[in-house]
């Protein structure tokens, strides 16, 4: 953290912060997880939540049983979740300072509860002196 001096430098720095969380949050929302089933025969891409964006089939998928097939369906989108939460761990650990998958929900939800409160408490402290855009 830079040194604050003055109301203009804490409100410069608040500035950059939510600038910051604002690209994370485009970042994320644009970001998708690729993967591909142990026999190559499906591959699923997923998004933000977990949700399913693309699942393209290879023709030989129909030759499996129904068993076959859903476990094949269900690595790859699997793969692409975890992918996908690996990108994210990327996107969000510069600004979080740990990667969300090595804790729990609980304390990142927590954590953005308490980014939620500061900045509101920022864009307050900017708009009282006039600082806000």
């Amino acid at each position: 953290m830079p040194e604050i001096r003055s109301l203009t430098d804490l409100a410069e720095y608040a500035q950059d912060q939510l600038d910051r969380i604002a690209r994370m949050q485009r970042e994320l929302a644009d970001c998708a997880g690729e993967g591909e089933s142990p026999r190559r025969l499906v591959r699923a891409r997923t998004g933000p939540g977990g949700a399913l964006l693309d699942l393209r089939l290879h023709p030989d998928v129909l030759q499996l049983s129904t068993d076959g097939a859903a476990a094949e369906i269900t690595a790859a989108i699997a793969a692409a979740q975890r992918d996908f939460g690996a990108r994210a761990d990327e996107i969000m650990a510069p600004i979080l300072a740990v990667r969300p998958t090595e804790v729990s929900t609980a304390a990142i939800e927590q954590g953005v509860r308490r980014l939620d409160a500061l900045t509101a408490d920022l864009e307050r402290l900017a708009h009282r002196h006039g600082l806000a855009d």
